[in-house]
């Protein structure tokens, strides 16, 4: 996560109320690896509440306070059992440092979360991310297609992307969307202007954030630096095998 998303973090949720595909996926995944689990910009805890609700021990990390405020939120209304199994704590993945945590079997970086990170920061954070695992534990990156990213930033013009309901306050949001290519970079500026139409006047929240997209060969030769080996690509949260035409990708690697 970023810190921008605190001005957006109540928007963010209303966003992603309906996306829920790839929870299944995850689960079956640490159905393999077992627990511990660690995610990597865990926001709001829209992931890392189901996992424990599986059972399973998960540290959430992000350095957004108001994406960790909502996450407690989220934890409170869960039985006493469920929030025991479930740490967030607040930092930047690139420096991340647990002492004490027991060896996670799976650490993942949920949708889109990991196109924060340039080369370096990537670098950064899987070389800090490898201490933490104990050998044969499982690596999740959930990213768009880079190809479609790639694709978008060729039309900067804003479109409606969404409408969002908040039922507690009785507000409509009107969700804008778009897309600058970065010169020089492999990657994409996306501007979001949320419009909330009050008594008096239209409110607006504009921010922008900056993705880094990445191709598969590039994940194989990240990972090769950082100790992790390529397990898989996958196209889809059906585990379907990654394509062109696939509507993801999502990465999956192992301890080297």
């Amino acid at each position: 996560m970023n810190l921008s998303y605190d001005a957006i973090a109540r928007y963010y949720d209303l966003s992603h109320q309906s996306l829920v595909e790839d929870i299944p996926f995850l689960l079956r995944i640490a159905a393999e690896t077992g627990g511990p689990a660690l995610e990597l910009g865990c926001g709001s805890g829209r992931l890392l509440v189901p996992l424990a609700r599986a059972g399973y021990a998960v540290t959430g990390v992000d350095n957004s306070p108001e994406m960790l405020a909502r996450a407690e939120l989220r934890l409170a209304g869960e039985p006493a059992e469920v929030r025991a199994r479930a740490r967030l704590v607040p930092a930047d993945v690139r420096a991340l440092a647990l002492p004490g945590a027991e060896p996670f079997g799976l650490a993942y970086f949920g949708y889109n979360t990991f196109m924060h990170l340039d080369d370096a920061g990537a670098a950064a954070t899987l070389r800090r991310l490898r201490p933490l695992l104990r050998p044969g534990a499982r690596l999740l990156i959930d990213v768009d297609h880079p190809l479609a990213l790639a694709a978008a930033a060729d039309d900067p013009d804003f479109i409606l992307e969404d409408v969002l309901r908040d039922n507690a306050l009785g507000e409509t949001i009107r969700q804008y969307t778009a897309y600058e290519s970065v010169p020089g970079e492999q990657a994409v500026d996306v501007i979001w202007v949320y419009e909330t139409d009050g008594e008096v006047q239209t409110e607006q929240t504009e921010v922008k954030l900056r993705y880094h997209y990445y191709y598969p060969h590039q994940f194989d030769l990240l990972f090769g630096l950082t100790g992790f080996r390529l397990v898989a690509l996958h196209g889809s949260h059906a585990g379907t095998p990654f394509a062109e035409d696939s509507e993801r990708l999502i990465v999956e690697g192992e301890v080297g």
